[in-house]
């Protein structure tokens, strides 16, 4: 029987006991499968890319054509389905199903190492589930205790992906919104898990995210408190804009190719010819952003609007045909250079405030995970309590108007749609009845 000091249960220390095989574990999942991208990643593309406009190079269209070959190839000969449970529903639900999932981490590994625009976050959470529920499984615990070893896996990964171990603990808890009544019981086996997780990597691997999208610092002044509410503004609506793209494909262009060898396909081949136009597309966004970020004098804004929209159009197919990857990354970078495009509309705007507010506004509502983003914005860009606090202020707006008032939208009829393929209410879909007019 549990008792309100959840320390003095048994269950609790087993959880935690559990929680350092199974992060440990989930962390060489999540090492294995970066190891796997990077070395096919390597093996393809080149280390300096040109990202000026139509910097591109023609084969990248037959590369990533390809890509959407096999990827299609792997999804029908592997009997994958098409509402294959996404990375979000592995998380809202604690379970995995392990009769896809390896095939879903494969097909993943070889979208990454195609250049398709998504991100890792999908594999790393699938692995570290299926470590768990296999730990689970095998040791044959109850069901509320293997929904505990899945989340201890999916952190344990997570904290390997991110290098950050509280990072991916407060985001994967943040997305579950578990009862406050367990939060702890689960949280702390799953910070743990983290912890072993994020070891195993920083050992082997030696980096972290931690300041990779460093930009100027800045003072802050009373007016950027008012401005960073009109960024939450522009972010929610990005944020629609994705969502948006995403329904009008699933919803008039993808069934119309049944076949998932010819989606996929061509899939890849529209991603080849956005990523040849726009070659800053190219790929789940984190180098890209880091090269705009140092070359930053040297692109227009007209470029980066463009970059912005290319990338939003490059992840909706990307989803839309077949891929599997994750949606984070994408989000991030998408965020990030609307950022920089505004600094460079409006130089008086630092770029420190452009850049970080929109990084993690964007994806605090596309992804559902705000209170995580602020703190992203911390790790990454190296931005200050004060600084992080102007971050906040756009996040929160964007994520109150798209989920607190409903002004971003979709129909009523398409409730269901997520930007990961799960079948779950995300916060970028949550829709009321005066979203966009429905057709017939």
């Amino acid at each position: 029987m549990t008792t309100d000091h959840f320390a003095q249960d048994r269950t609790f220390w087993n959880r935690m006991g559990r929680a350092v095989v199974i992060g440990f574990l989930g962390g060489v999942a999540a090492l294995a499968f970066v190891k796997l991208v990077a070395f096919g990643t390597d093996l393809i593309w080149p280390k300096e890319i040109e990202y000026s406009f139509m910097g591109g190079s023609w084969w990248w269209v037959a590369v990533l054509g390809t890509t959407g070959l096999v990827v299609g190839v792997m999804r029908v000969a592997l009997d994958v389905p098409d509402d294959l449970s996404g990375s979000l529903a592995i998380l809202q639900s604690a379970s995995v199903d392990r009769s896809t999932a390896l095939q879903a981490i494969g097909i993943s590994v070889v979208t990454l190492v195609g250049g398709v625009s998504l991100g890792p976050f999908d594999g790393g959470v699938r692995s570290g589930a299926t470590v768990g529920d296999w730990y689970a499984t095998i040791r044959k615990l109850p069901e509320k205790e293997k929904e505990v070893a899945a989340l201890s896996g999916i952190n344990g990964s997570l904290a390997g992906l991110f290098t950050a171990p509280i990072l991916s603990t407060l985001f994967a808890t943040e997305l579950r919104w578990p009862d406050a009544r367990d939060k702890y019981r689960v949280l702390l086996p799953n910070l743990t898990a983290a912890f072993f997780g994020f070891t195993i990597n920083f050992a082997i691997v030696g980096d972290t995210f931690l300041g990779v999208f460093a930009v100027p610092d800045y003072d802050v002044r009373f007016w950027h408190f008012g401005l960073a509410v009109v960024l939450g503004f522009v972010a929610a609506a990005i944020s629609w804009l994705m969502g948006v793209t995403l329904y009008g494909l699933r919803r008039w262009v993808v069934p119309r190719i049944g076949n998932q060898v010819v989606r996929s396909t061509l899939g890849g081949l529209a991603l080849g010819v956005i990523a040849l136009v726009v070659p800053l597309t190219l790929a789940s966004g984190k180098g890209q952003l880091g090269v705009a970020i140092a070359n930053i004098g040297e692109l227009s804004a007209v470029l980066l609007v463009v970059v912005v929209l290319a990338k939003i159009l490059a992840v909706a197919i990307a989803l839309a045909t077949g891929f599997i990857g994750g949606p984070v990354m994408p989000s991030l970078f998408i965020g990030g250079a609307a950022g920089l495009a505004i600094h460079v509309l409006i130089p008086e705007i630092p770029i420190a405030l452009a850049f970080s507010a929109m990084l993690v506004a964007v994806p605090g509502v596309s992804v559902g995970a705000p209170f995580s983003m602020v703190l992203l914005v911390v790790l990454t860009a190296g931005a200050g309590p004060v600084n992080a606090t102007v971050a906040g202020v756009a996040v929160v707006t964007a994520y109150t108007l798209t989920v607190g008032m409903g002004w971003f939208g979709l129909p009523a009829d398409q409730a269901v749609i997520d930007i990961d393929e799960a079948t779950v209410q995300a916060e970028l879909f949550t829709v009321s009845d005066e979203g966009l007019e429905t057709e017939g």
